[in-house]
């Protein structure tokens, strides 16, 4: 995989990533209504916004260190799959908001102790699959194939949960819920067993 189809690819997330930024920074200050109005928070989506191109600067070098790993695994180079570049977007979207998450928690909430253990279970495994998947390390691949069935499994249960405690679910969110399920599923299953998947790690 040459060094300029890495600057290609993370060029494009730079791009995603300024088009996501711009636009939730127009919506925040247009924003009309609600208290505190929307303009307050344009300095923390900024913030965001700005971390996130760090992250994605960083995303490349760890990336480049990964091809270097790889070959010295005898790997050949190749093109990343399409699939493992969603999950870089992915996993790097949910540790850059999962941080600021985190960090708001820890100094704004009282009983943030407490309260941190569900957000720090999704993040920290998010977070391994993130920079796993960048140096290319076949743990990560694992990781984040079972992670999607957890998940999957996670929701089923809890809709299963809210009917034997009363809560009458429609048939649309049922319909909706068993959807989400069969396809993370299915990508959880994918990421398992696709021959291009596997191919990214070794050859």
């Amino acid at each position: 995989m040459s060094t300029d189809y890495l600057k290609n690819v993370f060029r494009g997330l730079h791009i995603v990533w300024s088009i996501l930024g711009a636009g939730i920074c127009i919506l925040l200050a247009t924003a009309k209504g609600g208290h505190p109005p929307g303009l307050v928070f344009v300095p923390v989506a900024a913030v965001i916004w700005l971390t996130g191109h760090v992250l994605i600067w960083v995303s490349r070098k760890l990336a480049i260190r990964g091809r270097h790993l790889a070959e010295n695994r005898n790997i050949a180079p190749g093109k990343w799959p399409l699939p493992i570049i969603l999950l870089v977007l992915l996993f790097g979207i949910v540790f850059i908001f999962g941080l600021f998450g985190i960090v708001w928690q820890v100094l704004f909430e009282r009983d943030w102790l407490r309260e941190l253990a569900v957000p720090l279970a999704y993040w920290i495994p998010s977070s391994l699959c993130f920079f796993g998947i960048l140096l290319r390390q076949d743990w990560s691949r694992i990781l984040a194939g079972s992670g999607f069935m957890v998940v999957a499994g996670i929701l089923l249960y809890e809709m299963i949960a809210s009917f034997t405690r009363g809560y009458r679910n429609s048939a649309t969110e049922w319909v909706m819920v068993i959807v989400i399920f069969i396809l993370l599923l299915l990508f959880g299953f994918y990421i398992l067993r696709s021959s291009s998947i596997k191919a990214f790690y070794s050859r």
